[in-house]
């Protein structure tokens, strides 16, 4: 008997613990619902809060009212949601949704954009790169660090179908075609040129070569 009893004792104990154990289960469960819940709250919270700034600025940008803080608040939430890539995307969507706008959009007053002819939100423009400052006044410094995004938005809003372009800008969805060939072409931008080995080419060349760079 008295070694049944301590069976009897043993299966009692392992029951307490198998449901002590349960109980933690279940506690710690509800505890990682209640994060994964709060988590999704969040990010529910945090696309909801985006799309009701990027229809703000949008419109915003309709009647050339975007201001710099404005548009700071939004690509730092956008770089919150999405990550840098997709809002580097985004800063160029916002580049050629203020240079293509139909109100307050690019122009130009000579049959070549290059020729000191661009208006831009009632300012005269002598080039590409004075264009790129003003738009960096309004949007901040450019993630890419380079000026050849604009020169290729401006040869979109010159070209024989600037509707396709406008279209594009819509959405980031839709803009996002437009980004990657706007990105692809400030890489290849930025790459040196290709000079050869100095003991490919005569001491005159060489001399021609860093002259001509500015290179002595």
């Amino acid at each position: 008997m008295a070694n049944l009893s301590y069976v009897e004792q043993l299966k009692q104990q392992a029951r307490e613990i198998a449901a002590e154990a349960a109980k933690a289960q279940k506690e710690a469960e509800a505890a990682q619902k209640a994060i994964d819940d709060a988590d999704t709250f969040k990010k529910i919270s945090a696309l909801k809060t985006l799309h009701v700034l990027q229809d703000a600025v949008q419109k915003l940008i309709k009647h050339g009212l975007l201001s710099y803080d404005r548009a700071e608040v939004y690509l730092n939430k956008y770089l919150m949601v999405y990550g840098r890539d997709k809002a580097i995307n985004e800063y160029l969507r916002l580049g050629a949704l203020l240079l293509t706008q139909e109100n307050f959009g690019v122009e130009s007053t000579t049959a070549r954009y290059g020729n000191k002819g661009l208006l831009w939100h009632g300012q005269s423009y002598e080039s590409a790169e004075a264009l790129y400052a003003a738009v960096q006044a309004v949007i901040g410094d450019d993630p890419l660090e380079h000026v050849q995004w604009i020169y290729s938005i401006l040869d979109s809003v010159f070209s024989d179908d600037p509707s396709a372009i406008v279209f594009a800008c819509s959405t980031p969805e839709r803009f996002e075609t437009y980004a990657n060939l706007y990105r692809r072409e400030v890489k290849e931008a930025k790459e040196p040129l290709s000079v050869p080995d100095l003991s490919q080419i005569t001491s005159d060349d060489a001399f021609l070569l860093s002259s001509f760079f500015g290179q002595f």
